[in-house]
């Protein structure tokens, strides 16, 4: 896991934790995105390709071998994949996807 920590920047390890905190509501956003048709495709294939190599039984890094680190690669390639999408999506898309979740998460309070 450290070596996978040192090629990454403080400021890409703080958004990580972010994404990793809200987690559920990142999920939500993901999704919406991934239905919306202004999302630029590259980001979508990026998304659905990096969920495909989680579930596949071919790892670069393989969990048999070295447990943590195996887990530990998919999770962070499914966070920087939702990264990804969220950054290539139009800012006032995000904008207006995220603020429609959260009136929905404040409704079901």
């Amino acid at each position: 896991m450290r070596e996978i920590l040192r090629f990454l920047s403080y400021r890409q390890l703080r958004g990580l934790f972010s994404i990793l905190f809200r987690f559920p509501r990142y999920m939500r956003l993901s999704w919406r995105l991934m239905k919306d048709q202004r999302v630029p495709l590259r980001a979508k294939a990026t998304v659905v390709l990096v969920v495909l190599y989680v579930i596949s039984p071919v790892d670069l890094i393989p969990e048999i071998v070295i447990p943590h680190l195996g887990f530990a690669e998919d999770i962070l390639l499914l966070l920087l994949a939702v990264q990804y999408l969220i950054r290539c999506a139009p800012l006032e898309l995000v904008t207006t996807h995220a603020k429609e979740i959260a009136l929905e998460t404040t409704d079901e309070s």
